[in-house]
Formats: structure tokens, C-alpha cells, sequence
């Protein structure tokens, strides 16, 4: 039997939780400390149960393998959530007690996979879970202030100057990034009644845990460097820290083709934004520095003070993006931020 968190599979992009809310009563945690996974046993009525387990082995992982079976008694077969008409594979059994679970393939099966998710879980009460996963971004935090000091050294110099300003972005950028992934619940609003704001020490688990993932995401665009091949030019693919997505192309005549997407947290499309910069527009001083700066026309914007602006700035093989009133086609997501940059995809 093997314990491989790193083979979870059936990801599930940060934990298919729509809001950040109290401990559901419903749900029964445990904790295999030997691999740092967790596993949520979520009761869904009428004996059908939801398995959740996701490492934390890699502080911030947002990699979860999702599960749904029919428990009876102490014991629960259950086999991945899959789309309609898809094989759910492997079915797993788990032994469950107060104490602990116990996850094992079925018997019988004909070469199952390895998910993953077997061995055995430890009961864990809410108080401890909390202080898990308040552990487990300090450990994200910690990891991105290490890759932060290697930066300084491994990125090339005319790179260098994007990491500063990366730097200077990051807290706005980690609020952003929480703002996306936590769906404020909408409640009526009383005037005659006060209501307490909640305070850092009230801040829930799964907080945390979108906390810790932010941070991941930030310690992994910091660490890894750009493809070799990428030019000093304005053609390229852009990515940024997580969701965000640059498309540059210029023209024999001198226009440069943009198209920025941005598909953050929960958001089943992408917001996009597609425009060309007028040849005057796209600047290159003495220097080499390469600059864009230019209003994008939208047919159904019909006051010009309204309009979208685009800001680019070539920084080495990183790009800065900057936008005014820009938010209607970014969603619930943004334009704005730092992209790493990789050349232009051959053929």
C-alpha cells in the first residue's frame, strides 16, 4: 500500500468551498500526521458521505481528491466524484471509529489505483484543526520570505526590477486573491441592529487555508524562473501568480495585439480583454525600455471617459500590467499585476 500525498489526484481547484463560514457540525475531521493529509468525512443525508483529503506536505496545496460513497455503520465504500457518464475507477474502503479511519482499496478489485488517500487518519477536533491550518500558512509564509532571498539572486539582473515591484504589490495582491476566493454570504440588514465585526482572532480554518494557498501561489511564481527562450521583445505568452493571462503579438506595422484573460477562484469563466494598441502608442525610449500605454474602444461604452486603459511595461522577460476601469470585463477577478514571460508557441 502506498502513502503518496504527492498522487492525489482529482483536483479541485482550492477546496470547492464557496465561503468562509463556521464549523459544520456535520463534518468530522481527521489528520494523518506522518504525511500531513487531511480527510473530512461530510455527512450528506440518508447515509451518503463525502470524502475530502488533501495534503498539506507542501504548505498551500490546493490539490484535494474528492470522494462520495454510502456509509453503513463503521464502514464506508466510496469512489471519486467524476462528470456524467465518466468511469469513478477505483473504489476505496474505510474503517471508521471515533478515533480514527482506516482507508484501504476494496478487496477484490483488479489492479486499483493509487489515489493517494490510503492509510490511516487520526480524529482531530476543530480547535486543533484551526491551529493545523494557522500552521500551515506560517509554513506558506515562511517559504515564500526563503524564495524571496533566492529570487534576489537566481533572477537575471534586467529582471530584478519586476521582483521589486512584485514585492511592493504583494499584500494587495494577497487581498485580492482573498476577496475572490471568499463568497461574502448576502443577509438582510437591519439598522436597529449592531452587529460585531469579526476580528483576526475570529477568523475560521478554512480561512486560513485560502490564506496558505494565496501564499503557495506566491512562493511558486516567485521560484520558477522564465523559459530561457523568452525574448526581450513585446511577443510572448504572460502568466502571473495564478489565473491571470497575457497574450502579446506585434504587427509588421507597428500595432500590438493584446488579449488579457483572468480566471480566478470559483470563476467558471474567464473575464477578457482584447485590444490594439495603436502604433503611436507602443513606445521604446533610448534605453530599449519598451512601454504601451492606450485607450481600448468598446462599442457599448458610449462616454469615452469611461473607457478602459491599458498600461504595459516590458521589465527583462516580465511584463507589467496596469488598467483603469478595466473591472467590468475582469469579473470577480483583475488585470492588473506582474507576468512571467515564455516565448511564443512553435508552429
Amino acid at each position: 500500500m502506498k502513502n503518496a500525498p504527492s498522487r492525489l489526484i482529482g483536483f479541485v481547484w482550492l477546496l470547492a468551498l464557496g465561503q468562509v463560514q463556521a464549523a459544520d457540525p456535520s463534518v468530522l475531521r481527521f489528520y494523518d500526521e506522518t504525511n500531513m493529509r487531511h480527510l473530512s468525512l461530510s455527512s450528506e443525508g440518508l447515509g451518503s458521505t463525502t470524502v475530502t483529503v488533501r495534503a498539506a506536505s507542501d504548505p498551500g496545496n490546493a490539490g484535494t481528491w474528492v470522494g462520495n460513497g454510502d456509509r453503513n455503520d463503521k464502514s464506508l465504500l466510496f469512489s471519486r466524484i467524476v462528470g456524467e457518464g465518466e468511469d469513478r475507477g477505483t473504489v476505496f474502503l474505510a474503517e471508521i471509529s471515533e478515533s480514527k479511519v482506516k482507508i484501504d482499496y476494496k478487496p477484490g478489485q483488479r489492479e486499483p489505483i493509487d489515489a493517494g488517500i490510503n492509510g490511516e487518519y487520526r480524529r482531530t477536533s476543530e480547535t486543533k484543526f484551526l491551529q493545523l491550518t494557522k500552521k500551515e500558512f506560517q509554513a506558506a509564509n515562511d517559504r515564500l520570505i526563503e524564495s524571496l532571498k533566492l529570487a534576489t539572486k537566481s533572477w537575471q539582473t534586467s529582471d530584478r526590477p519586476a521582483l521589486m515591484l512584485w514585492k511592493a504589490q504583494w499584500p494587495d495582491l494577497r487581498e485580492r486573491w482573498m476577496n475572490a476566493a471568499i463568497e461574502k454570504p448576502t443577509l438582510p440588514v437591519d439598522p436597529k441592529v449592531k452587529t460585531a465585526q469579526p476580528t483576526p482572532t475570529d477568523k475560521p480554518a478554512q480561512y486560513w487555508i485560502y490564506l496558505a494557498q494565496a501564499t503557495a501561489q506566491a512562493f511558486y511564481f516567485v521560484s520558477a524562473l522564465p523559459d530561457p527562450k523568452t525574448g526581450l521583445g513585446w511577443d510572448g505568452e504572460y502568466d502571473d501568480l495564478g489565473g491571470g493571462h497575457v497574450s502579446l503579438r506585434l504587427s509588421k506595422d507597428g500595432k500590438l495585439r493584446v488579449s488579457i484573460s483572468s480566471q480566478r477562484i470559483n470563476e467558471a469563466e474567464a473575464g477578457t480583454l482584447d485590444a490594439t494598441a495603436p502604433a503611436d502608442k507602443v513606445m521604446k525610449d533610448k534605453n530599449g525600455d519598451l512601454s504601451a500605454e492606450f485607450t481600448v474602444i468598446d462599442p457599448e461604452i458610449t462616454d469615452p471617459s469611461k473607457l478602459p486603459r491599458i498600461r504595459l511595461k516590458k521589465i527583462g522577460r516580465y511584463l507589467q500590467v496596469e488598467t483603469e476601469q478595466a473591472q467590468r470585463s475582469a469579473g470577480r477577478g483583475w488585470f492588473d499585476g506582474i507576468y512571467r514571460g515564455s516565448p511564443v508557441p512553435e508552429g
